[in-house]
């Protein structure tokens, strides 16, 4: 049985490797991002600390989308938007109280950038903002018992991040800033 798994496994990883050698025989794009095309990326990483006292490390997760709206000299703005989720835990024994705090925080929101590809095969840069609202679950538990509350806050960020496209359709995407997540790396695809 176990064997069976392994063979299953080394199918699809020769599969994916096949196809990507064909994608990656067409060469990446000059400046990807251009007027009309779209862009759709997700990724993960450590959470920006919307809610909370700042302890302990949580994990984000964001996906946007944007469209190469307008040409705006030498590259191009875009509008969109964006999905994000993140969640904290710290727990802490202070007393044997056993005390522990937890965070949810989702944000939606409308987002644009300015897109340069500094005229290299398969790179764009960018930077922009987010704006839109987010709702967070709070929780924490003691010896006195459960309390917690879900405030909505305005959400309101900055980034700067870059993509590398190894063909017209696919590619990695990093970004950093205070917008869901400090740092994130994903993929990202173009249409169009």
């Amino acid at each position: 049985m176990k064997g069976r798994k392994i063979v299953k496994l080394l199918f699809i990883v020769t599969g994916i490797l096949a196809m990507t050698n064909v994608y990656s025989q067409k060469s990446a794009p000059l400046n990807p991002v251009n007027q009309g095309s779209w862009i759709i990326s997700i990724g993960a990483g450590p959470a920006t600390h919307i809610f909370g006292n700042g302890y302990g490390f949580g994990p984000g997760f964001k996906l946007f989308f944007e469209n190469g709206t307008w040409q705006l000299g030498p590259g191009v703005l875009t509008l969109g938007g964006e999905v994000g989720f993140s969640f904290f835990s710290y727990h802490w024994d202070y007393l044997n109280t056993g005390y522990s705090e937890s965070w949810v925080n989702y944000m939606f929101g409308a987002r644009s950038a300015y897109h340069y590809g500094w005229d290299v095969n398969g790179l764009d840069t960018y930077a922009g903002i987010p704006l839109g609202i987010g709702f967070s679950a709070h929780s924490y538990d003691n010896v006195a018992g459960y309390r917690g509350y879900s405030p909505v806050f305005p959400y309101l960020g900055l980034f700067v991040g870059a993509s590398y496209f190894f063909n017209d359709h696919i590619g990695l995407n990093g970004e950093f800033g205070y917008n869901v997540t400090y740092a994130n790396l994903g993929v990202v695809f173009k249409v169009k």
